[in-house]
């Protein structure tokens, strides 16, 4: 039951000279000896660790007030004790109600919420660590992505974001301060929800598996100098790169002149996530998150987009660092956009903007992008029905203007897709294939080609129609951005946020368990057991130091044997069939053991192409008729493990609509085994002639499994697949299944 905790007179505060303040409190350090205190006066809490567990939906500590100042003096609360799962925490470590109130060095693990606060004008929240509470177990593994990993940032007008666990959660708290506080190995660092004019400055809150800062509803908030690095989830390295909806900063539904400045959110699922919200989509078609200014941050290595800006008007983007992102910049359905002096780099595209109005793009910098700019229409059913679009006329892309960009080996320089009354000009284009691709059904473009190289000025026939003179094209607006918006400079923090010079940079260096994104504190194996062809890797992980191979045990042949950590180490098998082994890795702190086993096969894989109307899933006739003719392409290949994305599986096939049938011969001793598939799209294995695991659907990435008994011996292993349509995959494996006591 829940006690309450009053203070007769709780601080004194005394003007001393040159106007500072000295806060004395009368009383003694106050001891949190069991869950549901309540604080209503200014104290500090005795030093050390309270295990204070709490049902859900309850508080270990509970400050109400006015006034209040609340010192934790590196005091930790801590609700789930060891073994408990993340998934499994439930309550709140410290919830605060009232006007005013600072709460400061406080420690909270082990709760769904670290620190929650609801009417609260006025609360300042400084050097505060809310590491280590609540994560979803996520499902996805290495090899495949799971699509119930995927986060529903969408509806919050009544927390639904509490589902999702915060270190800090703030609902109308306008007005707040978050200064220095730290978040890790958690879900979401901090929610702002219904909280305006907020200041969040200085703070780390970095490898989360959902956001780092998430915003609803908050306006005329500044962001300044944090730290949102690996903020991620739905990646595999070299396998799959979704990011599932994970991002350093989230920002959802009516949030408008925020400015986020000098922060780093590097390493995330996007770096910068901003959508108007269902209101303005689906219901409204009014509002959005508008005007809004993202100033020098460095969004790099996203694994989706390092800015996504979308159905918002008049937003800022102006010398920001994207980076090996898939797109360095989304503004589908933007208008009135500002986008100036920006750094991308490395992407698959520099600037994509779909069907978008008004928009400015001007002095960026855009080197070895697949696309330079690429701006379009397209006939988007379910959106161009939206009351958005509907308010807009379909939400034509027109009226945009692309001057004075630095576009460098970009095979596609700009791309323009049924635009219309768009301005491209001034531009320095070099080393490119096509300088500008004009499209679709565009019209009453204007195209200056001053500014290209010599090489590029011949593909100028291509868009004749649209040249211009140079006095017809407008020049950059000029905008001193720190004197536009003095906030820039007012409200600067301490932090230096950015990544120091040899900091981890690159997606190879995103690991994720099923808790989330690893952090590098400690020294472990990823993963501890593998299943692979002839060859497989796992990484040796820790913050530094050696690690060494001491033990090895089966057939194969292990590289490095030593080295630096973080590494990745390969196995290879030195005979043909299925091999089992074990490597033991001794680093100065531990030993550690991976175990698994590798598949050295000659497989033989044939395509082939099929129609709608002969659908495999229809009939067992349809099916023998797709693979009853030659195959348009064959391989012979020592594993089962593609990973086709969009991308046709070889020279003559579609990428949508083919087959595919891959048989082996293999030897294994007798025993019990498990076969496992990711497919997408059907599936089924066959062995010495039988059916043992069939998905014969259609489906996203999906793993099927099943256990069967071989004798000794050769046993033919026959796979067919068939792909419809978008993503595709398949990946099989076996091992054999060790029944432990």
């Amino acid at each position: 039951m829940a006690f309450r905790f009053r203070y007769v007179t709780c601080v004194v505060c005394l003007s001393v000279a040159l106007g500072s303040w000295v806060e004395i409190y009368a009383t003694e350090p106050l001891t949190l000896d069991k869950p549901g205190i309540v604080i209503n006066g200014s104290t500090v809490v005795k030093a050390g660790l309270y295990v204070l567990p709490v049902v859900a939906d309850a508080y270990a500590v509970t400050i109400e007030g006015s006034n209040i100042i609340v010192d934790f003096g590196g005091a930790a609360l801590e609700g789930a004790g060891e073994g408990i799962a993340p998934s499994r925490f439930v309550g709140t470590g410290i919830r605060i109600k009232g006007d005013n109130i600072t709460l400061r060095n406080a420690k909270v693990r082990g709760y769904k919420v670290g620190v929650y606060a609801e009417g609260s004008p006025n609360l300042t929240l400084e050097n505060c660590d809310v590491s280590n509470n609540y994560r979803q177990r996520l499902l996805s593994t290495p090899q495949r992505e799971d699509t119930s990993d995927w986060l529903w940032g969408h509806e919050n007008d009544e927390n639904q974001w509490l589902r999702y666990g915060a270190g800090i959660y703030l609902y109308k708290c306008s007005g707040a301060t978050v200064r220095e506080c730290r978040a890790r190995n958690g879900q979401n660092g901090l929610c702002l929800v219904s909280s305006d004019r907020c200041y969040v400055v200085d703070n780390d809150m970095s490898y989360m598996s959902g956001w780092g800062l998430a915003m609803w509803r908050s306006s005329r908030c500044d962001v300044f100098n944090n730290r949102f690095d690996f903020c991620v989830r739905g990646y595999s390295h070299g396998v799959y790169e979704r990011g599932q909806d994970s991002t350093g900063i989230l920002v959802y539904e009516q949030c408008n002149d925020n400015v986020f400045a000098y922060n780093s959110a590097t390493h995330g699922g996007d770096g910068f996530f901003l959508y108007a919200g269902n209101e303005t989509v689906k219901e409204t078609g009014e509002g959005g998150c508008n005007g809004n200014l993202l100033f020098n941050n460095d969004f790099s290595f996203a694994v989706a987009n390092g800015i996504e800006a979308t159905f918002s008007k008049g937003n800022m983007f102006v010398g920001n660092v994207l980076k090996r992102c898939r797109h360095g910049l989304w503004a589908g359905y933007s208008y009135d956009t500002m986008i100036d002096s920006n750094l991308i780099e490395d992407c698959a595209n520099g600037i994509s903007i779909e069907h978008g109005q008004n928009n400015r793009m001007q002095r960026n910098s855009i080197r070895r992008c697949d696309r330079g700019i690429h701006l379009w229409w397209d006939r988007d059913e379910d959106l161009l029905a939206s009351s958005f679009c509907q308010k807009r006329r379909n939400c034509p892309s027109r009226d945009n203007e692309i001057i004075e960009n630095v576009i460098e080996a970009c095979p596609l320089g700009i791309v323009l897709n049924n635009e219309r009354g768009t301005v491209a000009g001034n531009n320095v284009i070099t080393h490119s294939d096509r300088p500008v691709l004009v499209d679709g059904d565009s019209k009453d473009l204007k195209i200056h080609f001053a500014g290209y190289t010599a090489n590029s000025a011949r593909e100028a026939s291509q868009v004749d129609e649209y040249l211009v003179e140079e006095a017809e094209v407008p020049r950059p607006k000029k905008i001193e951005w720190k004197k536009e918006y003095p906030r820039l400079a007012a409200k600067r923090g301490k932090r230096k946020a950015f990544l120091e010079r040899n900091a981890r940079r690159g997606k190879q260096f995103i690991v994720i368990d099923q808790w989330g994104p690893y952090d590098y504190s400690d020294i472990r194996i990823t993963p501890k057991r593998i299943n692979g062809a002839e060859q497989a890797t796992f990484r040796v992980l820790g913050p530094g130091g050696r690690f060494e191979v001491v033990g090895i045990e089966g057939k194969v042949k292990v590289e490095p044997e030593a080295g630096r950590m973080p590494s990745t180490v390969t196995v290879t098998s030195l005979e043909s069939g299925y091999q089992p082994f074990a490597i033991s890795i001794r680093t100065k702190q531990r030993e550690m053991k991976v175990e698994g086993n590798l598949l050295r096969a000659q497989w033989e894989v044939s395509y082939y192409k099929w129609r709608e109307e002969n659908d495999p899933r229809e009939s067992e006739a349809n099916w023998e008729q797709i693979i009853s003719v030659n195959p348009i392409a064959q391989e012979s290949i020592s594993t089962i493990g593609f990973k086709w994305g969009g991308r046709a599986p070889a020279d003559g096939v579609s990428s949508d609509y083919f087959a595919t049938v891959a048989r082996t011969t293999l030897s294994v001793p007798a025993g019990k085994y498990r076969l496992a598939t990711v497919s997408d799209d059907g599936v089924r294995v066959k062995v010495d002639g039988r059916k043992v695991l069939e998905n014969w659907t259609w489906h996203p990435p999906t793993n099927d499994e099943a256990e069967l008994m071989l004798e000794a011996g050769e046993h033919e292993i026959v796979i067919e697949h068939f792909e419809i349509d978008g993503f595709a995959q398949l990946d099989f494996s076996i091992e054999r299944v060790v029944d432990r006591e």
